[in-house]
């Protein structure tokens, strides 16, 4: 009885490493079921290409969760913040050549700069991450219980 007593105390007085530990270890696989799947879920409903599905990442250093989406164009512009928060109106030109150049309706059109009407933002990361971590604590807390209920902590 004192042995159970005392391996009980030991058990306890180990708790809160232990509960950490397992939810270190599970937390990224429950972020992915979770957050990310919702932030993949979002893009596809609002359109974006199979490219910016497939960009969204998460990635747990023992300290912080990380959860991003890496979308960039082909001169590295950050089109992942551009399509999230929108860009305004704005002027473009060429670059490295001496004009702008795009088909539209079969017709080639050459400018040597215009204005856009910008982006408008979408909000895929923000609305992803409001409606899956919900699902994502929920999720945490049951395994959590789960583990307690199975480590059998007093004896």
């Amino acid at each position: 009885m004192v042995d159970n007593l005392h391996l009980s105390a030991l058990r306890t007085q180990s708790l809160p490493f232990r509960i950490g530990e397992f939810a270190n270890s599970r937390l990224l696989d429950i972020a992915n079921q979770t957050i990310v799947r919702t932030i993949k879920e979002e893009a596809t409903q609002k359109g974006m290409p199979k490219r910016y599905v497939d960009g969204v990442h998460a990635e747990f250093d023992g300290e912080y969760l990380w959860i991003w989406i890496d979308f960039k164009g082909k001169n590295n512009e950050p089109l992942d913040l551009w399509f999230e928060e929108g860009t305004k109106r704005h002027f473009v030109k060429p670059v490295t050549k001496k004009a702008l150049s795009w088909v539209l309706g079969g017709i080639r059109f050459f400018s040597k700069g215009h204005f856009v009407s910008g982006i408008e933002a979408k909000y895929i990361f923000k609305n992803g991450v409001k409606k899956g971590y919900p699902e994502f604590k929920s999720k945490l807390t049951v395994e959590i219980q789960k583990y307690l209920e199975e480590s059998q902590i007093f004896g």
